[in-house]
């Protein structure tokens, strides 16, 4: 290897299958420096490439990296940005980044962080419980989802209409209802040993929730959302995005 218009050429032999470019870097400078005192080399200036002009990522293996017989040689990172050196790169060791910022002739791609030795890592932080809450009621327990029901939307009201036999026969407080002016939410406690929930977070369009409510009837709950385009006929009722909405 070499920098600027000198060349130089050094044997080197790998005995470690797990030697990485970056270590044959180190390597070759610090023996290229106990020679050369009055022009040393400093390993963060310096790169890999092979026969080809590849330039090696400093974590590749060099037993991948010359797995076609190549040499590699140390350059001067100058020199190797001036080089066309986008081609063949060890893209088994590479990732995304590097091929990205190779392709780009970012200069910071040759650069490896290594710890200096003897500094200690810095100390990390014990994780924080920022917060702490006991969990809801809905959040806590498990409902089955009411899959089947029928509505209408003749009048002021769209009613929904849910079978569920002996439905009557729950005592109060068995049940919970929500309504926003664009979602409903129906929760049934203990009906034939389950939990069941009947929701929809997007309603077709905008009801009235303070004039909305639930009733419930001889094997069946009756849901009255009251409309606030009175005479407005809603063919569904969940919304259904159109094209290019949120």
């Amino acid at each position: 290897g070499g920098g600027g218009g000198d060349t130089a050429t050094q044997a080197m032999v790998v005995e470690w299958a797990e030697t990485t470019v970056g270590d044959l870097l180190k390597d070759f400078v610090a023996k290229y420096n106990e020679k050369h005192t009055d022009k040393r080399l400093d390993v963060y200036d310096m790169c890999a490439r092979n026969d080809s002009f590849s330039v090696l990522p400093p974590d590749a293996l060099v037993t991948k990296a010359a797995a076609n017989g190549d040499d590699l040689w140390v350059v001067a990172l100058d020199e190797a940005m001036k080089e066309d050196n986008t081609r063949g790169m060890v893209s088994s060791d590479a990732n995304g980044v590097q091929r990205s910022n190779l392709r780009a002739k970012d200069k910071s791609y040759y650069y490896w962080a290594h710890k200096p030795a003897g500094e200690e890592p810095a100390p990390r932080e014990a994780p924080k419980q920022i917060r702490k809450r006991d969990a809801t009621k809905e959040e806590s327990t498990q409902f089955k989802t009411i899959a089947k029901y029928a509505f209408d939307s003749e009048g002021g009201f769209v009613s929904v209409y849910v079978t569920m036999p002996g439905i009557q026969d729950l005592p109060a407080g068995s049940h919970e209802f929500e309504a926003t002016d664009r979602s409903m939410s129906l929760r049934i406690f203990n009906y034939q040993g389950a939990n069941h929930r009947l929701q929809v977070p997007k309603l077709s369009e905008e009801i009235d929730p303070s004039k909305s409510l639930v009733k419930f009837k001889k094997d069946m709950v009756l849901i009255k959302l009251c409309k606030v385009k009175k005479d407005f006929h809603w063919y569904e009722l969940h919304k259904t995005k159109g094209i290019g909405e949120e």
